[in-house]
């Protein structure tokens, strides 16, 4: 974003470089009005300031350079310039101008002076930068802003000694206060100097002997200089006087975790994530984390589960903490529950597709096609440029035997997945099926040749296109053609082997078709459907006897098709 702003600005560096071979070019003396030189000064400053607002900067860095043309005494103008130039990285120029509006103030304007050591920074100038904040200092020795702001640049630059040293001074103006005790342990801590850093503390925490937010510092600052024994004797101080900052709780619970008190942790855990003085986001976070890394620690996963109650019970409507316990839920298997969180989230924000997403999936994994198809189609009408949740609800419609719902959806799915051919032929194989189920044959093996056409060896759909066309009679030379390559394909599964034999019984070949569904009965004797179409093939051979036999079998099997009852209680067959 801030390489095409500064590209942007191009045009208006080049108009500034050819009006000014340096930051100011002295034009021809005139002798103009004052009030015309006023108005006309203020009418290029006021737009460029109306255009820096707008955020068209280039128009705003032309119109503040035509008011310093018109006043080359301005400061504000010089500031505003610099402000631009150094936004769009153009630092050396902007130093330029910076450091001529300090030059031509004449209210001693903090803002210039503060600008201009920001722009030194960042023309990696610090010790000029420091010399603005020492003028600043002195100037307001009041504002503390400016000793942490010395303090920064020179630890940054690597003068921790420096660093500390301001900071003395800022105690000496201010007296010990939280804010530069805890910057200089800072400092301490990331030179390694563990010791200063202590006594950084411990001078804070007599300055402040009832502050418990300051004992609980000291503590960890313990921690840090390797001294436990001191650390716990705080700590234990602290537990046994019912601390009234709820945050001290975290800082006990993270140490007896690193003495490996496991339990006396998740039981400070508890007592922290109960308390409302400590902020949700805090709670979060540490919930977040720790379920980011369970693994498969059942000590932990209870405890984490145990804190996951107490949060909910401080925050039941919290929708955040609400997704932690799905994903919780859905971590321990326990989708069900993960899913009554998924159903509250969603009653309330339906603004976050990953949530639907989510839920979906376990609507899947739980094998709820109603209320993935119910969850599906409301997702795909709020996104319905998200391939991922069509390919929750298609499944859930054809489930659920919506199968005009889903010929319509495929019809838009199939071209979100142009790019991806596996899932749009089984979105297509879908479609196919649901044409054939409401009786539309002609648009069913329409889509049938497209999925061939563009997989001449789909399985799947090589089996469902003959088998829907021989159970129609028609166009059995195809159908047959097509069950010989799924044959062909996979000999051995009894489905293509019932399909192959349908075919062959519908074009009248009885022998070869008995034959190829004995092969199927074979490898599962139990299935209604086979048992019932030997019966039916047996009883086109005349075996009569054997065919009946083979349907009341199949009808003690399971639910053959919608003829099976007739055919047993007339002992002929119907097709």
């Amino acid at each position: 974003m801030l390489r095409t702003f500064k590209n942007t600005l191009v045009f208006a560096l080049l108009a500034l470089v050819v009006s000014s071979c340096s930051v100011f070019k002295k034009t021809a003396d005139k002798d103009d009005d004052p009030r015309v030189k006023a108005f006309n000064f203020n009418f290029y400053f006021l737009e460029a300031n109306k255009q820096k607002i707008l955020g068209n900067y280039n128009e705003a860095l032309q119109n503040y350079q035509m008011a310093l043309n018109v006043d080359r005494t301005q400061a504000a103008a010089c500031y505003e310039i610099a402000g631009i130039l150094n936004m769009a990285r153009d630092y050396p120029a902007a130093l330029e101008y910076a450091k001529k509006a300090v030059e031509l103030d004449k209210t001693e304007n903090q803002y210039y002076s503060l600008l201009l050591a920001f722009i030194y920074q960042n023309n990696n100038m610090p010790e000029e930068s420091v010399k603005i904040y020492e003028r600043l200092i002195k100037s307001d020795p009041g504002n503390i802003h400016y000793y942490f702001e010395i303090s920064d640049i020179l630890s940054s630059s690597g003068k921790s000694e420096d660093a500390v040293k301001i900071l003395n001074r800022a105690e000496k103006q201010f007296g010990i206060t939280d804010i530069i005790s805890l910057e200089k342990e800072k400092i301490y801590h990331k030179e390694g100097d563990y010791k200063s850093a202590l006594q950084e503390i411990l001078k804070l925490t007599w300055a402040f002997p009832e502050n418990m937010r300051f004992r609980t510092i000291l503590a960890e600052s313990y921690v840090n200089a390797g001294d436990l024994e001191a650390a716990k004797k705080i700590y234990d101080e602290l537990e046994n006087s019912e601390p009234d900052d709820g945050i001290v709780y975290f800082s006990m619970a993270d140490f007896y975790r690193l003495t490996g008190e496991y339990d006396k942790t998740f039981l400070l855990l508890q007592k922290g994530f109960a308390r409302d003085d400590v902020d949700m986001d805090i709670k979060v976070q540490m919930t977040i984390s720790m379920l980011q890394n369970l693994g498969d620690d059942e000590y932990l996963i209870t405890n984490v589960g145990k804190l996951l109650e107490v949060l909910t019970s401080s925050y039941p409507d919290n929708l955040m903490v609400r997704a932690l316990n799905a994903d919780f839920f859905t971590f321990r298997n326990d989708y069900k529950s993960a899913q009554t969180e998924f159903n509250f989230i969603l009653e309330k924000d339906k603004d976050k597709y990953e949530i639907w997403e989510q839920a979906l999936y376990v609507d899947f994994l739980l094998q709820d096609m109603p209320s993935m198809y119910k969850r599906g189609k409301e997702a795909v009408e709020l996104y319905p440029n998200v391939l991922a949740l069509y390919r929750y609800y298609i499944v859930a419609a054809y489930s659920t035997e919506n199968y005009r719902e889903l010929v319509d959806a495929v019809d838009y799915a199939s071209w979100l997945a142009v790019s991806d051919q596996e899932l749009q032929i089984e979105f297509l194989g879908m479609q196919a099926d649901a044409y054939h189920k409401l009786g539309d044959n002609h648009k069913s093996d329409s889509v049938f040749d497209i999925i061939l056409f563009k997989d001449s060896e789909n399985i799947q759909a090589l089996n469902n296109y003959s088998y829907f066309l021989a159970v129609r009679g028609e166009n059995l030379d195809k159908a047959l053609e097509m069950s010989t390559k799924l044959i062909s394909a996979e000999k051995d599964n009894p489905v293509y082997l019932d399909t192959h034999a349908w075919v062959l019984y519908k074009k009248g070949d009885l022998e070869t078709a008995l034959g190829f569904i004995n092969q199927a009965v074979e490898k599962d004797p139990d299935n209604p459907v086979y048992l019932e179409h030997k019966g039916d093939i047996l009883f086109k051979t005349g075996k009569t006897q054997e065919a009946l036999d083979l349907w009341i079998l199949a009808a003690e099997k399971g639910k053959g098709s919608e003829y099976l009852d007739e055919k047993i209680k007339t002992k002929k067959l119907i097709e």
